[in-house]
């Protein structure tokens, strides 16, 4: 059968509308294809909901099309009629499951939720098609006229629609505040959209208000800066927001909290996630929460200098460690106030950094002026070092060589020492050791470090050699990360012949490592410089791990006892016993034994007692500058 055109089958419709949907969602689709989210099963059900979106618009359109000709067949009428309600029905009942999986609805009720759903598209799906065939609904009569008053599909629609308010309604405790006023919008005005359209008897932007739940989701769940499970937003918006509180003069609280296994532990426990949304629904009414890479998060808000305030925060500490009971996620919180010293928002994440770092798990911490000083002295110290590095110069004169003079008790002079590695930078001074030793370490600066240190105490050497000094050896300090390094042979001979002196006036200090990767790295590159004819300490005895299977095996000259050891030896008899005995075990062993934190008359009696070759400490000199170490030495005659 075909259908001659007449003129009331365009009335109340224009293809404007579905046109408009069909072009936004092929520039959705384009979009998306470039951009780079999580592929979840929420996104393929925002994916469904936009093909949906489209196909309703297409068949809407091709109908459109269809009814203008002069003639048609019926069936195709009908059968895109079907396919463009169908689809805008799937993408209501799509809508209502993405918001179901959103707010974290139990599986055995979203059960129900999608019974009642197919419940209500059969129950529409019958009533158009008994509308057809009695004809009080949509039907094609004998003469050609489309009948579609009153338009039964506006039943299902606004029963989804009510559903969907309904949910948000049901389940608002668990999307956080913007994002449930924002869904809720969208809704109330799809709803206006159909209740306007259907006063004027317009179907033309059905299609727009189908597809404005796709557009809001997209942009609140995928493309907004609030992620959906915490309610929390990205953590560039930190960094304007403190950037702005700095030219606004505003002071705020920080409040950082890093939790480990966080994620993992949320997408895993409901209880976690209802804890966590109620935790801060509670106590962010004024206040702003950021979340970070390696679950960290950030509270932010506005100080007021109200003592209800500090309470406040109390309570929540108190609240928080209650949960952490229950949960048991290791943390570290670090509190702090904005303040003017400190120069950019990215400044205050890495002052939070810093905090963290001595800090054990499970405690919160204040930070203090003194923090943020230590912080901009530590971070000038970094660049410092890391200019250093990047110079390459053997001689840069921000790094100085102090030396601990070294009592040889069998000559009865001092004939060695230890060279020990200073900074002296511009804007701080004099830096120590214990500032910059772990940077250096943390930032994989320090082999350059070392090696600027062996340099300058190899032309040390040779200026004493020169002058007539009888001079030993000295030994330098290298980690167990200079050791690894594959050069590391041939880049300590290139130095030393780079001096032009003795193999043996070099020693070398190196603790032992525990990896037993580095032991054996450690071990050939100890045995191939031995052969050179330079000497090798094992630093730090007594301190920590000690292994004598794997001291034995490393050809070590000399054992220094760490002062511990010292300290530990005049507790009680057996404590000296027992430190007598290793290093008297050292000695018949043909190693030297060198006690170090010797500070006074009975320290040294002590040591010497115990088999001691060399003494150093207090007692004979601080550090002192290694141009001044020819001051202990002798004048070879």
């Amino acid at each position: 059968m075909l259908l001659q055109a007449v003129p009331n089958v365009l009335e109340g419709y224009m293809p404007i509308g579905d046109i408009t949907v069909i072009g936004l969602c092929l520039l959705m689709a384009a979009l998306l294809s470039q951009m780079h989210i999580f592929k979840d099963k929420s996104f393929r059900l925002l994916l469904m909901m936009l093909v949906s979106c489209a196909a309703a618009s297409v068949s809407n359109v091709m109908l459109f099309g269809v009814r203008t000709q002069e003639s048609c067949p019926v069936m195709l009428i009908y059968g895109l009629r079907l396919v463009h309600y169908t689809m805008l029905t799937l993408s209501m009942v799509l809508y209502i499951r993405y918001l179901l999986k959103a707010m974290w609805v139990r599986t055995y009720v979203r059960k129900r939720y999608d019974l009642a759903v197919l419940l209500l598209l059969a129950a529409g799906v019958a009533v158009d098609i008994a509308g057809t065939v009695f004809r009080f609904g949509f039907y094609i009569a004998p003469d050609g006229h489309i009948e579609d008053r009153p338009s039964l599909f506006l039943i299902p629609n606004l029963l989804f629609m009510t559903l969907m308010l309904w949910l948000l309604v049901r389940y608002r405790k668990r999307l956080i505040r913007q994002i449930f006023w924002s869904l809720i919008g969208t809704d109330v005005i799809c709803v206006m959209i159909v209740a306007i359209q259907e006063y004027f008897g317009q179907t033309s932007y059905t299609g727009v208000a189908h597809f404005l739940p796709f557009l809001s989701i997209l942009f609140l769940f995928h493309s907004n800066p609030y992620d959906i499970n915490t309610g929390a937003i990205s953590e560039s918006f930190f960094y304007d927001e403190l950037d702005e509180d700095r030219s606004d003069k505003h002071t705020l609280i920080l409040m950082s909290c890093i939790m480990m296994n966080f994620s993992k532990a949320l997408q895993q426990s409901k209880d976690l996630s209802d804890v966590f949304r109620d935790f801060f629904r509670v106590h962010m009414r004024q206040a702003t929460l950021y979340r970070f890479t390696n679950d960290r998060f950030i509270l932010c808000f506005p100080r007021s200098y109200d003592v209800r305030q500090d309470r406040e925060i109390e309570d929540m500490l108190e609240e928080f460690k209650e949960h952490y009971k229950r949960f048991a996620l290791d943390y570290k919180i670090v509190i702090m106030e904005t303040n003017p010293e400190v120069v950019s928002g990215a400044d205050y994440l890495r002052l939070i950094e810093f905090a963290e770092q001595t800090m054990p798990f499970n405690v919160i911490y204040r930070v203090g002026e003194t923090d943020i000083r230590r912080f901009y002295s530590n971070s000038y110290i970094l660049s410092q070092l890391e200019d250093i590095v990047q110079n390459h110069d053997l001689d840069d004169e921000r790094v100085l060589v102090y030396c601990q003079p070294v009592f040889n008790i069998s000559t009865n002079k001092y004939d060695t020492a230890e060279a020990l590695m200073r900074l002296r930078l511009e804007k701080t001074g004099m830096v120590y050791p214990d500032q910059f030793i772990p940077l250096a370490e943390q930032h994989g600066l320090i082999h350059m470090m070392s090696l600027i240190i062996l340099n300058k105490t190899c032309g040390a050497i040779r200026t004493m050699m020169e002058d007539g000094y009888d001079i030993s050896r000295i030994s330098v300090n290298f980690s167990t990360l200079d050791i690894r390094y594959e050069g590391f042979c041939q880049e300590v001979q290139q130095i030393i012949d780079r001096n032009q002196i003795p193999y043996s006036k070099i020693a070398i200090e190196i603790t032992e490592s525990r990896s037993e990767y580095d032991f054996n790295i450690m071990k050939g590159k100890v045995m191939e410089l031995q052969q050179l004819g330079i000497k090798f300490y094992l630093d730090d005895f007594g301190t920590g791990y000690s292994n004598f299977e794997r001291i034995m095996e490393i050809p070590f000259d000399i054992i220094k006892f760490d002062r511990s050891l010292l300290i530990e030896s005049g507790r009680s008899d057996s404590s000296r016993y027992m430190v007598s005995t290793f290093a008297s075990m050292f000695n018949q062993l043909k190693y030297s034994i060198l006690f170090e934190g010797v500070e006074n008359e009975n320290d040294e009696e002590s040591c010497v007692s115990m088999s001691a070759k060399y003494l150093q400490g207090y007692k004979y000199s601080k550090p002192i500058p290694i141009e001044e170490l020819h001051k202990f030495l002798e004048v070879k005659v």
